[in-house]
């Protein structure tokens, strides 16, 4: 099983905004990748964007497609090398907080992101930016694991 995170951002950015953000993905620690819109896999046609928009793909390192520990939500031995928190509420706030920055450098009137095993997308919420942290932990609490979830989070 593969545990995805991809999504988009809204407004078509700037070219400073892409330098900006992609000074920020080059000193991430997650593999954050540019994909073309045709790679949101399963999305409603209502959230399919413009071509020119920023749509990314996130993975537990730069250049891994996919979030297998990231996402996961098992906890692990405090003593394994996953090379994240062995918490996964700890591995959640890391991704939140990358999609937090993501949206501030950008100054993002909306993201679309799903978090997902397998691609399959469930529910779709429509949330506040200023609620995704509650939310999204909430929903993976609910679920112990990926929620299957696309959230459209509005700015």
């Amino acid at each position: 099983m593969s545990n995805d995170i991809c999504g988009y951002i809204e407004p078509i950015l700037t070219e400073d905004k892409i330098i900006k953000l992609s000074e920020f993905i080059e000193h991430s620690q997650l593999g954050i990748t540019k994909i073309a819109i045709n790679e949101l896999y399963n999305y409603p046609t209502n959230l399919i964007p413009n071509d020119n928009v920023f749509a990314f793909l996130i993975g537990d390192v730069p250049g891994y497609p996919n979030a297998t520990y990231l996402i996961d939500y098992s906890e692990y031995a405090p003593d394994t090398d996953i090379g994240f928190p062995a918490d996964p509420k700890q591995r959640l706030d890391i991704l939140v907080n990358t999609l937090i920055d993501m949206i501030k450098i950008t100054n993002a009137s909306k993201m679309v992101v799903s978090m997902t095993e397998c691609n399959q997308i469930e529910t779709i919420k429509r949330i506040n930016f200023s609620q995704m942290r509650e939310i999204i932990h909430a929903d993976f609490e609910a679920y112990q694991a990926p929620p299957d979830t696309l959230y459209e989070i509005i700015c």
